[in-house]
This record gives C-alpha cells, sequence and structure tokens, in this order.
C-alpha cells in the first residue's frame, strides 16, 4: 500500500463541472456520449489521448476535477477515509448535474470511462444512482471503501462494467485487488482485464478491450 504523506492536499475550486474547461472528441451529432474522468494530480485533456483508440460510434467528453491538486486536479483527496466520503460525493454531484443539463439538451449520456480516481468516480455515480449510466470502465479503478445507501440498488440491476488493471501496480497490493474484484463482482456484471506485468497505467491490450466492450455496448 501507499504511505499516506506521499500525498498533497486537495483544494476544492468548483463546486460543478467547470464547462469551459470541457474537451469534447466533436460535435455529439446525434451519438451517445461517453464520459472520460481523469486520475490523481491530472486534467481534461489526458484521457482524450485514448479517444483514437475507441469507437467513433460514441461522442468522447472530458471533464476536469473540482479540486485542485498540486499543479493538476482531482475529484477527492487522498488516501481514502472510509470515514470521510463528502468530497467524493460533491464531485458525484457535480457529474450529476452536468449530466442532467446534457439531458435536458437531447444529449444521451451513456457511460463513463474513469482512470483511477475517474474510476472511483464512474462507479461512484452508479452507487448513488443505479440507473445513472449503462455501463462504466474503471482503468486502475476501485470502489470507495465504505458502504453506500445505494448499493443494493446496484446490486440488484448489476450493469456492465470493465475493470482493467496492472497486477504490478504500487497502489494495489493482493487484498485490495481482491476487495476490488469481490464488490465488482457483485455489483456489475464484472468483465476483467488483468496485466500481470503493468503497473498503475494503461497499455494497448487493455484499450483493445476497452473499444471491444463499447462495442457490445453498442
Amino acid at each position: 500500500m501507499t504511505n499516506p504523506s506521499q500525498y498533497a492536499p486537495v483544494e476544492l475550486i468548483a463546486e460543478d463541472i467547470d464547462e469551459g474547461a470541457v474537451v469534447r472528441s466533436g460535435p455529439a451529432d446525434g451519438r451517445p456520449v461517453v464520459l472520460l474522468l481523469h486520475g490523481l494530480g491530472s486534467h481534461e485533456g489526458d484521457l482524450a489521448g485514448l479517444v483514437p483508440f475507441l469507437p467513433s460510434d460514441f461522442a468522447y467528453v472530458s471533464l476536469r476535477g473540482i479540486y485542485r491538486y498540486v499543479q493538476g486536479y482531482a475529484w477527492f483527496e487522498m488516501p481514502m477515509d472510509p470515514e470521510r466520503p463528502e468530497a467524493l460525493q460533491a464531485s458525484a454531484a457535480a457529474v450529476e448535474r452536468w449530466i442532467a443539463v446534457q439531458r435536458a439538451h437531447g444529449t444521451s449520456v451513456v457511460g463513463a470511462i474513469g482512470f483511477s480516481q475517474g474510476g472511483a468516480l464512474a462507479m461512484q455515480l452508479l452507487r448513488r444512482d443505479a440507473d445513472a449510466l449503462d455501463w462504466i470502465v474503471q482503468l486502475s479503478g476501485f470502489p470507495f471503501p465504505a458502504p453506500m445507501p445505494g448499493d443494493a440498488a446496484l446490486a440488484e440491476r448489476r450493469p456492465p462494467a470493465l475493470w482493467g488493471h496492472g497486477g504490478m501496480d504500487p497502489l494495489v497490493d493482493p487484498e485490495r485487488e481482491e476487495a476490488v474484484r469481490e464488490f465488482m463482482s457483485t455489483h456489475t456484471r464484472l468483465e476483467e482485464e488483468r496485466r500481470p506485468h503493468l503497473g498503475h497505467a494503461v497499455d494497448e491490450i487493455e484499450l483493445r478491450a476497452v473499444a471491444a466492450f463499447l462495442e457490445r455496448g453498442l
């Protein structure tokens, strides 16, 4: 596991998603939208680099975290404290409000791809509302390590989820890996792409698995 002292504090910079920082892969043109949710200390331009490898049947929209973290952004503070989900809940609520505006304008937001913290946020959207998204992709992601009121509803619905992760991820020990697997297996229709020699990153095989997962979602 990681040393808590290695993390810097986060600072709330906005209660809502900064529309001026949203990165879109192009006009929606009626295509369903997939959210891209970055990891700790990153930014909205990061996961946009995955778009050329993903099905063009979707429009991709990358959002910026509502917390400042060093020179980048975050969705909640690290390390995660099971007794303090407030920052993650604030981020989830901000994304929910953003999605509601898109849907009010006729845009269909169907799924989310999140890396690390972004994966936790994608899962949190479903834990708050099991019908919030049709599916999610977690890349080196994890659920918040505490029960949530919506967990029972999520376990009943069990939407599709892809979990891509590395067997040499320094942020995940075997016990935590198994805990993530157990939660996702009981709350989603889990597809797992485990790369034994990969760290906290994404490789080409994972990207191919993500593209295939999205194509099946069509």
